[in-house]
């Protein structure tokens, strides 16, 4: 028994030193990031986080302001269980397994231990599209301290040779990406037979919980931001762009019904060129951003949010936007600049269990003067999620539909659009589109998910580089000129246990009519992706 003990023990310490050599041998620069839990690479914990709280499990949880944290996981799932025992909530067999997987992935942080280390490496093949190559995913997660002060270390890397993206099978079935200006700055460079070494997130971060049950944190590093209600792609500040270098305060505070979750960071985004044929210039660019997100009882869930993009010649930062509770309209109305604010609003409503409606509206341009003759410029988002209680609420229903109206996401300078390298910081449709989807998923075990839907997108001929300048606005459709419109159907299998084998097949067919915006034009597209995988972890 004690050889068999030490045997285990030499495995650990094995793993974690090889961990530490692949994290620290390998060059830095960043990569894509999706609003997942740390070291959960394929997104399982947030689906099933969602598919407990619509069905009204979870009591609720601060769902549109992502990422979250594993504490903040391992609260939720005590607030579940506390609500089973209590018998406020029916579980289905399907629903309490998938509790019970989540007990297993964060029962580290449920036992509530002083110090921990994850470490977690997962090898892949990965195919798609005629395409097919090995790749690694690894990730160190180090957390010191106690409920009240903790102490997190957490990076992941990503080494593969495919185009990167937000997610390896996702990135395939998105749509294309609209024209943008290109980046002075380099997102990576490629080694070896197109490898890339690419940290996908990477930072440091302290918890503390001052008084009672409220509790802040600071993050310092390279993370992602998700700010809205969809389960998808945000219309606002979404995970479709790379990941941002910044630093993010977060607090929690228990409210006399709920909870209000406070969010504020300030980064860096990447440099553009300017160039108007007369003047050139290095564009230094920053993002700011505060939101409020308040999560009343189990079944509303508001947010607002503000965000300013400025940049230009010789442009630092500004410390009048670091101030994390001043409006940011105020503060530019009084300067008289014109650098990019925006607004959002978003709601969700569960009127009963296993029913969501959710809403998200962004505006980059909002006319409240009625002398001023400008368009609106604004985003919005609107979709429904359902579990009916029929079979063990293992089918799940989703509809969509996004519009992202012209000359959103654009500014006069160009320097302040609406980007980071060269990507969409909001919906990957870029502006003056718009997309309906239709999703059906199956649960057929708790590791194993088939999923089938159907997307018709419609893109206008404007794009982000292109800026208002008096058009008659009133009399241009929507979308406008010459409209490219994309069917797509697809059909997928997914295998994800907590480790060891897991994969996925996914299948689509594309149909586009007015291919590039020329009339008559059609195309036919099938897309395939294949991921095969072990997961090792601690």
């Amino acid at each position: 028994m004690k050889s068999q003990f030490l045997s285990i023990a030499c495995k650990k310490v094995a793993l974690f030193l090889c961990s530490i050599c692949l994290l620290f041998l390998l060059n830095y620069s960043s990569v894509h990031a999706a609003p997942n839990i740390p070291l959960n690479f394929d997104g399982w914990v947030i689906e099933t986080l969602a598919k407990l709280e619509v069905a009204g499990i979870t009591g609720g949880f601060h769902r549109h302001s992502l990422p979250l944290s594993r504490d903040d996981v391992a609260k939720i799932i005590q607030r579940a269980e506390t609500r089973i025992l209590a018998g406020e909530v029916a579980v289905s067999p399907m629903d309490r397994k998938l509790l019970e997987k989540l007990k297993r992935e964060f029962r580290f942080e449920l036992a509530h231990t002083k110090q921990k280390t994850d470490i977690r490496i997962q090898p892949e093949l990965r195919f798609a599209d005629k395409k097919i190559a090995p790749a690694l995913q690894s990730g160190l997660h180090y957390a010191v301290g106690n409920n009240k002060h903790r102490l997190t270390v957490h990076s992941e890397l990503e080494f593969s040779n495919f185009e990167q993206g937000t997610d390896f099978i996702e990135s395939f079935f998105l749509p294309d990406p609209p024209p943008l200006l290109k980046s002075a700055d380099q997102r990576f460079e490629k080694w070896r037979g197109d490898y890339v070494v690419d940290f996908k997130r990477s930072y440091l971060k302290y918890h503390l919980m001052p008084f009672g049950d409220a509790s802040l944190d600071l993050l310092v590093g390279r993370d992602f931001v998700f700010w809205g209600a969809s389960p998808g792609k945000s219309v606002g500040i979404s995970d479709n762009s790379p990941p941002f270098e910044l630093i993010r305060l977060t607090g929690t505070f228990p409210c006399k019904i709920g909870t209000l979750k406070a969010t504020a960071f300030s980064a860096q985004l990447n440099s553009t060129w300017f160039d108007d044929g007369t003047t050139r210039y290095l564009a230094k660019r920053y993002l700011s951003a505060h939101r409020l997100d308040y999560q009343f009882s189990d079944w509303l869930e508001i947010g607002a949010a503000e965000w300013v993009i400025y940049g230009g010649d010789v442009q630092t930062v500004e410390w009048n936007y670091l101030n994390p509770v001043i409006p940011y309209y105020a503060v530019q109305y009084n300067a008289k600049k014109d650098d990019n604010i925006m607004f959002s609003f978003d709601g969700a409503v569960r009127p009963i269990d296993g029913v969501r409606l959710y809403v998200e509206w962004v505006a980059d341009d909002f006319q409240y003067n009625p002398e001023t003759d400008d368009p609106h410029a604004v985003t919005w988002l609107t979709g429904i999620e359902w579990y009916p209680q029929l079979i063990e609420r293992k089918l799940g229903i989703r509809t969509e539909y996004v519009r992202v109206n012209r000359w959103a996401y654009t500014h006069l300078a160009p320097d302040n659009q609406f980007t980071h390298f060269g990507t969409m910081i909001g919906h990957p449709i870029g502006t003056d589109a718009d997309i309906f989807t239709f999703r059906v998923s199956y649960q057929a075990t708790p590791s194993a998910v088939i999923e089938s839907r159907f997307s018709h997108q419609r893109n206008g001929e404007a794009d982000i580089t292109d800026r208002f300048y008096g058009e008659d606005y009133e009399n241009i459709s929507f979308p406008s000129g010459i409209v490219e419109r994309l069917s797509e159907i697809r059909i997928g299998w997914k295998y994800r246990p907590i480790t060891a084998l897991n994969c996925s097949v996914n299948y689509a067919w594309r149909h586009i009519q007015n291919a590039e915006h020329a009339i008559g034009e059609t195309e036919q597209q099938h897309r395939f992706v294949f991921l095969f995988a072990y997961a090792w972890g601690n």
